[in-house]
């Protein structure tokens, strides 16, 4: 995998193109014989971050400081305001197919950012990342990330120049390192990189929570404190106590159970008396009601006339009408006796109902001041805090052992992971010792000391890489050198072992490196079967430098009057 080409499109002008070339590619400023002009601030580094950005950063490098937050207003004005710029990456792959990147910027944020790859239109900047992930590596897996792995590839500051390993400064997790560093020498069993990680954290919170559960009560304690609560619920569920048999309260209980009997039959009663005088009221009422609401002078006139046709008629009106008076007066007496004589029972029995209470309410009275009822009392609360605390202990117990099999469980799965790395471990390390043969070389030629990789298992279960020479004492320089010897390495190691990665590296913070460092750099990366991209100041190429050798390597060239994005 190679860089061709990288175009900076704005509207329908091309801005800026610049070709890459096999082996060394330098950015440079212009040669120039003014003391005043400075070959800083002219976008050398931002070719390396347009790079990136096309390898799916989020871009703010390109406009703004990292360290000191500046931000260049004029470049953020330019990429995002009304004319449309692209940014255009050509690259090669192993089977000799070109792929076409492409980004771009909202405009002020009232457009969407151009994705797009090979002409196909990316929804967002995900769905981008992973197109180029699978074209630049091969893998469609989620775990290492793109952006895991770009900052060895391009390595566009000098703190990602002094970090050879670790490109991601300490913050990045030992598993997350332990993923990215067996992705990049061939180990591929990507499901294994995803879940290792995973199962480490899960890991991690069920233990935490294991410990917090068992930080009072241990399992084992909790087990023998349930046998004990049980034998005493048992014991006590078992008391006659408890059960009511207790002569005193049972004799007791029994003439109480007698009276509610007793009072149930007469407030059955009761109820049908009240109901038939209930009755007898509504038929009294209606009978009444009959009558309301006649005239009897008309009934009187009517009947007195049907004499007239009907001479057979025996009885005189007056005769008649006080019949029916008397008989209806007979009929509501009748009535009203039958509602005295039922509302006497009903007397007689409300009567007897509280006497009934007033004898149960004695009777319970003396039950519940006994010290029996006190004891029973006592002894059914007693077992209603053991069962509250039978069922919590059981609760616990359940949970620890839940715990526990989720603990083993992933401690298995873990371990499984750990098995297939393990057996993966003898080809990792005939590639890391194919790895150190080119980095044990180059690192001794440019500064005389020889370093290696190597792997090893921390006491949190992961592997490490290291470098055995790293160390505090080291000068800026010479990790600037490290981190070159370790790249050139690791093309080499790729085009060894066939792997088909990005064959390309981007470097900037060249400056500290010494003049015959830097020459002994150039000239492994001029036969180099891969790309070096080295964005550095003019006056800090080696002095012994031929011309010649410059000019055939330089990509481009850079003045203040002829800045990257062609602003004034």
């Amino acid at each position: 995998m190679r860089l061709v080409r990288l175009c900076i499109l704005r509207g329908e002008e091309c801005v800026r193109e610049i070709v890459f070339k096999e082996g060394l590619n330098l950015i440079l400023d212009k040669p120039t014989k003014s003391r005043t002009q400075s070959g800083n601030s002219l976008g050398k580094t931002t070719v390396l971050r347009l790079v990136d950005y096309c390898l799916g950063s989020d871009g703010e490098d390109i406009w703004q400081d990292k360290e000191f937050k500046n931000v260049n207003q004029d470049v953020y004005d330019y990429l995002h305001g009304t004319i449309p710029v692209i940014i255009s990456l050509e690259i090669s792959a192993a089977n000799g197919l070109e792929h076409t990147l492409q980004r771009g910027f909202s405009d002020n944020k009232k457009s969407k950012p151009l994705f797009q790859l090979d002409e196909v239109h990316c929804k967002n900047l995900t769905s981008y990342r992973q197109l180029v992930k699978k074209i630049l590596f091969g893998s469609e897996s989620d775990k290492p990330t793109l952006r895991q792995l770009a900052p060895k590839f391009v390595r566009s500051s000098h703190e990602l120049m002094s970090k050879t390993l670790k490109f991601h400064g300490d913050y990045t997790s030992d598993v997350d390192y332990e993923a990215i560093h067996l992705f990049l020498f061939g180990f591929f069993a990507v499901d294994v990189l995803e879940e290792r990680p995973r199962l480490t954290r899960q890991l991690k919170k069920l233990s935490r929570d294991l410990e917090a559960l068992t930080r009072v009560r241990k399992e084992g304690e909790i087990e023998q404190l349930l046998i004990h609560l049980r034998r005493e619920v048992d014991e006590i569920s078992q008391s006659n106590k408890l059960k009511g048999e207790i002569p005193e309260i049972a004799s007791h209980a029994d003439v109480v159970a007698k009276i509610r009997g007793d009072a149930s039959n007469i407030a059955g009663m009761l109820g049908g008396y009240e109901g038939e005088v209930s009755s007898i009221t509504m038929a009294i009422a209606e009978l009444d009601g009959d009558f309301e609401g006649i005239d009897m002078h008309m009934v009187e006139a009517i009947y007195k006339d049907a004499n007239k046709y009907i001479p057979e008629l025996q009885h005189s009106w007056e005769e008649t009408s006080a019949f029916v008076q008397s008989l209806r007066g007979r009929k509501k007496r009748f009535l009203q006796s039958q509602a005295e004589s039922l509302q006497k029972k009903i007397e007689d029995a409300k009567e007897k109902l509280e006497k009934l209470q007033v004898r149960e309410t004695e009777e319970i009275k003396t039950i519940t001041h006994s010290r029996e009822f006190a004891e029973a009392l006592e002894l059914r609360a007693d077992l209603q805090q053991k069962l509250k605390q039978l069922g919590s202990y059981e609760q616990d117990l359940q949970d620890i052992r839940d715990l526990k099999k989720s603990i083993d469980s992933t401690q298995k799965k873990l371990d499984a992971t750990k098995e297939l790395i393990d057996q993966g471990n003898v080809l990792l390390q005939k590639r890391i010792a194919i790895f150190n043969e080119f980095f044990s070389s180059i690192s001794k030629d440019l500064y005389g000391e020889q370093y290696l990789l190597h792997s090893s298992e921390t006491s949190k279960g992961t592997l490490s890489f290291r470098l055995s020479a790293v160390g505090s004492n080291v000068g800026s320089g010479k990790k600037a050198s490290q981190t070159a010897a370790f790249d050139l390495a690791y093309i080499k190691f790729l085009n060894k072992t066939g792997i088909h990665f990005p064959q390309f590296v981007c470097h900037d913070g060249m400056e500290n490196i010494h003049g015959n460092q830097l020459l002994s750099l150039f000239e492994y990366a001029i036969g180099l079967e891969g790309q070096l991209v080295l964005s550095t100041l003019r006056d800090k190429l080696p002095h012994d430098l031929d011309a010649k050798v410059i000019a055939q390597n330089t990509i481009i060239e850079l003045s203040p009057d002829d800045k990257l994005f062609r602003l004034k």
